[in-house]
């Protein structure tokens, strides 16, 4: 008796130690929308600060700065307004409402997105990050992170 106990209890271990535990679309789908809620709050920065930086080229300050100062300051301000693009090529793009012929057609697409969602991601941390810094050294006070609400889908 204590055998078959012991069998069945391994048994159920096998049995549910091979079973997948990839998530399926919905879940790929829901950390897809959770990525893009936090990224426009996030937008929120990259625009505060791209004004900040706006402001400072056009400054008395910088006009007499060097060359390369400005330069940096330009390429910063083109840096971010790319990261915005690709936030808003990216939101154009997405389908919300994914539909494909099956579970493994939805998962697939929503994997791409997730990849395509966190190479924003990073170009938005990057790109803030930068902008902090260099608003840092001309004692700016980088944009404010905002708190994301309770946003539901």
């Amino acid at each position: 008796m204590r055998n078959t106990i012991t069998f069945a209890f391994y048994s159920v271990i096998l049995l549910f130690s091979a079973c997948k535990t990839e998530p399926d679309s919905k879940a790929i789908k829901q950390e897809v929308l959770n990525i893009h809620d936090k990224l426009m709050i996030d937008g929120e920065k990259v625009i505060k600060n791209r004004m900040k930086l706006d402001t400072l080229l056009l400054s008395t300050e910088l006009k007499t700065a060097t060359d390369s100062s400005r330069q940096k300051i330009s390429a910063l301000i083109d840096k971010l307004n790319k990261a915005d693009e690709n936030m808003m090529d990216w939101m154009h793009f997405f389908k919300d409402d994914f539909k494909g012929k099956t579970e493994q057609e939805d998962l697939n697409y929503y994997k791409s997105q997730m990849i395509k969602i966190r190479e924003v991601e990073d170009n938005y941390i990057k790109a803030t990050k930068e902008s902090d810094s260099v608003l840092k050294i001309y004692n700016i006070n980088p944009a404010e992170k905002m708190e994301m609400s309770n946003h539901k889908h």
